[in-house]
């Protein structure tokens, strides 16, 4: 085998492409991972505040206390966690050239179709994220102790 014939069998093999080099990012176009990363960034949030509440609730002498602290806690959190999936709506946007259209047939078996598909499921995800975000941060602004 020749030596061009045997770099393009292992970039077969290693799922890289033949004239690239290295392992792809995580996020990078053409990657799932981009899909699933703002579900998962609300299902951290929804564990770190739940659990937060939780632990602060079960600890404190006085459970009359008004839970300042845990809302203080939760809401940068919050804040933290849209900044994400807002950051990787962006990237969605910019890498697939997604957009909010809601009657948009993607019919084509082509590779822009998936593309355009992948974008498109990754901004929806994204937004869905952000709003279950919003309901997981409601209870902390609502009640005003532990019991």
């Amino acid at each position: 085998m020749s030596g061009n014939g045997e770099r393009e069998m292992e970039a077969r093999l290693s799922h890289t492409p033949a004239g690239e080099k290295g392992p792809k990012r995580l996020l990078e176009e053409g990657s799932l991972w981009i899909m699933i990363a703002a579900p998962c960034v609300w299902a951290i949030h929804f564990l770190l505040a739940y659990w937060s509440a939780a632990v602060w609730c079960a600890k404190i002498p006085q459970r009359t206390e008004q839970i300042l602290a845990v809302r203080i806690g939760v809401g940068v959190l919050t804040v933290v966690a849209l900044a994400v999936v807002a950051w990787l709506a962006r990237r969605a946007v910019r890498n697939y050239r997604a957009r909010f259209v809601i009657h948009d047939d993607l019919t084509e078996p082509s590779e822009a179709e998936r593309t355009r598909f992948l974008g498109h499921a990754t901004l929806l995800l994204c937004a869905l994220s952000a709003a279950a975000i919003v309901f997981d941060a409601m209870p902390v602004l609502v009640f005003d102790s532990c019991d």
